[in-house]
This record gives structure tokens, C-alpha cells and sequence, in this order.
């Protein structure tokens, strides 16, 4: 990647001499290059597309942990709109089934109903959807936009000829994001490590204050992992540990983020997920861990049979800092090692608030 400087130059001179490149198409796509944040990124592309194509409310869906999903980064209707919560993640194959063609507008508000909820009060009349690729064409995310009447082709075009050319900005963040993951990843469980839970959740909380959505956060804690070091060596620990993040990832859905915590604690960020929601993720990982024996490869058939303990706490609802959604989460775990184990712990209510 060159330096972002002669990025922006190139970029202003191939743009500024393409035919039909107006001085406000130039500039949406500078600002592309200027970011190097996907979200940033989305969110300036989806700010422009919106004013070119008369959007009525639009949302801009980034790719979540693993390329295994798209969740809301940005949008043009603020969180006290009921319109918001319409739209905040999308499976990626149920997206491509509505775009055969790689992007489209088409009439009736139609797919996006189905993306969370129903969509308040009375349908658009019309919906557009507008894939965000890599110069390798992968999906990093997208754009949907909501009208009253039809956007021009001309406004459209636009808009496709934007996403066109801000693809090498796209590479860009996606290298940034590449070289981040190097020092944020546990070696041992193949996850996000504590450093990166330390960055993530402060700024998941400030987006979900922003945007006025829930975040709930689960501590668990495998329960009898220092016999399996006692007994097979650390190096089967490691194992297990590895097992456990492998298992843990095929039952959480495809926005939420695991992090080894240290030693033999995990933490789960749930995004746009209220307390409720995340104790039915929590009991599939109880039962996923607990449901058949660890290290058969290793030890032969019967393994070691592990259990774990969670702790659960959701933010506004148990928590409205950073700190007290970790300690919430933690005491709600050792509430349940002193009880029995392999079982979920839910957080007290903070305040009062019923929290949806």
C-alpha cells in the first residue's frame, strides 16, 4: 500500500478527468480515501449516495468477524427514528439471493422488512441495494437505501461509478485492518485476545449509546481446565482451549466477537443484543462445551468431559459503564461456581430501566 497522500492525488486526477465527474462526485470520492476505516469509509459512501439518489433513510452494513456476516455501521436516520432498529444485520447469502445481478432497485420496500423487524408505519415505495467490494470483488459490505419514488438511472449510476472506483480505498482499510488483527489475536485459542476486548468494547458501548441499541456481554469460565493441565500437560490445556474457541464460534451468531479473557475465561460481545438474546446464545454454548467430550483425537473416545460457567450482563439494562458491564458479567459468573457450575448467571437489574 502506498502512502495515503499519493493515494488521494492519484485518485484525484484519474477522478477529476473522468467523463461526467462533477466537483461533488470527486470529493464523496476523496472523502472514500481519506478514511481509513471501513465504517468511516461506509459512512461517507452511504452520506453521498443518499443526497445523490434522494434516499429517504439509507443504512450502511460492513462485514462482521470472519467475513461471516453484515452489521449496521452507519445511517442517515439517527436512533430516536423507528426506523433505526429496522435494519442492524443481514445474513450475506440471504443478501446476495435478493441482488442475482450484483446490485439493484427495485419496487416495493420488499427484502429489507426482513432484515430484523417490520418496518414502522407505511412501506417505501421503493428499496436499493448496492454491494461494497475489494479490487478482488469480495463482498465487504453494503448499502440500502429506502425511497419514496424511484431514484433517476443517472443518480444510480452514480452511485455504482463511486463504489467502482473507491475499491482501491476499500483495499486500503482492509490491509490496515489486516496488520491490526496480527497483535489483537490469542496464538493459543485462535480468537481475539484481551487487548483487543479492551479496545472493542469501550467503542461497541459508544456506538450503542449513540445509537441508543443494547450490547450485552457473557464471562465464561471453564470449570475444570486446571485438571486436564494436571493430569495431561499443558500442552493438552492449549488444546482444549482451542477446542473451546472453535466450539464457541460455530454457536455464536455471525456479529459477535469471542476474546480469551486470560487463563481459562472467555468473553463474548454481543452487539445489538439484549439480555434475553444473549441467554439464549449463552445456554447454546453451555450445551455446545458440555455436549460431548474433549480431546477425543488426542486421549481416544471418551476424552475429557468439560462443563463451563457463564455469567451474562447487558448494557443499559445491568450496566451503563464499561467497567461495571465487566464486573456485572464476572460476579454473575462466580455466582454460578459457587453453585454447582456448568450453568448461566444472569446480572441484577441497574436502576430500574427494563431495558426493552
Amino acid at each position: 500500500m502506498g502512502s495515503v497522500a499519493d493515494e488521494i492525488k492519484k485518485t484525484s486526477v484519474v477522478a477529476s478527468t473522468h467523463p461526467g465527474s462533477e466537483p461533488d462526485f470527486v470529493e464523496a470520492l476523496l472523502q472514500a480515501y481519506r478514511k481509513l476505516e471501513l465504517a468511516e469509509q461506509l459512512g461517507a459512501m452511504l452520506d453521498s449516495a443518499a443526497r445523490w439518489t434522494g434516499a429517504s433513510c439509507g443504512f450502511a452494513l460492513g462485514a462482521g468477524s470472519e467475513r461471516r456476516g453484515f452489521l449496521r455501521l452507519a445511517a442517515t436516520v439517527t436512533a430516536d427514528d423507528p426506523r433505526f432498529g429496522a435494519v442492524a444485520a443481514i445474513d450475506p447469502e440471504r443478501l446476495k439471493s435478493w441482488l442475482p445481478d450484483g446490485s439493484a432497485v427495485f419496487a416495493g420496500f420488499g427484502p429489507f422488512q426482513a432484515v430484523v423487524g417490520e418496518w414502522p408505519g407505511a412501506a417505501p415505495a421503493h428499496g436499493a441495494a448496492f454491494p461494497v467490494l475489494d479490487s478482488r470483488e469480495r463482498w465487504v459490505g453494503v448499502l440500502l437505501m429506502c425511497f419514496e419514488k424511484q431514484p433517476t438511472a443517472e443518480s444510480v449510476d452514480r452511485v455504482k461509478r463511486l463504489l467502482e472506483m473507491a475499491r482501491q480505498a476499500v483495499d486500503n482499510a482492509l490491509q490496515v485492518h489486516s496488520m491490526r488483527e496480527l497483535v489483537i489475536k490469542d496464538d493459543t485459542a485462535s480468537c481475539f485476545n484481551r487487548r483487543h476486548f479492551e479496545e472493542f468494547l469501550p467503542e461497541e458501548l459508544s456506538r450503542a449509546s449513540r445509537f441508543r441499541s443494547p450490547v450485552s456481554l457473557i464471562f465464561l469460565d471453564m470449570d475444570n481446565l486446571k485438571q486436564v493441565n494436571s493430569i495431561h500437560g499443558h500442552s493438552m490445556g492449549s488444546q482444549t482451549l482451542y477446542e473451546v474457541s472453535l466450539r464457541v464460534r460455530s454457536r455464536i451468531r455471525k456479529f459477535d466477537k469471542l476474546f480469551r479473557f486470560g487463563g481459562d475465561e472467555f468473553c463474548i460481545v454481543l452487539p445489538e443484543t439484549a439480555w434475553h438474546g444473549a441467554l439464549e446464545v449463552a445456554e447454546r454454548v453451555r450445551d455446545v462445551i458440555a455436549g460431548k467430550p474433549f480431546l477425543t483425537r488426542e486421549l481416544g473416545p471418551e476424552g475429557v468431559q468439560m462443563t463451563a460457567s457463564l455469567g451474562l450482563a447487558s448494557f443499559p439494562l445491568h450496566a451503563r459503564t464499561q467497567h461495571d458491564l465487566i464486573q456485572q458479567a464476572d460476579l454473575a459468573m462466580r455466582e454460578i461456581k459457587k453453585g454447582g457450575k456448568n450453568a448461566i448467571g444472569i446480572s441484577e437489574i441497574a436502576g430500574g430501566d427494563d431495558g426493552g
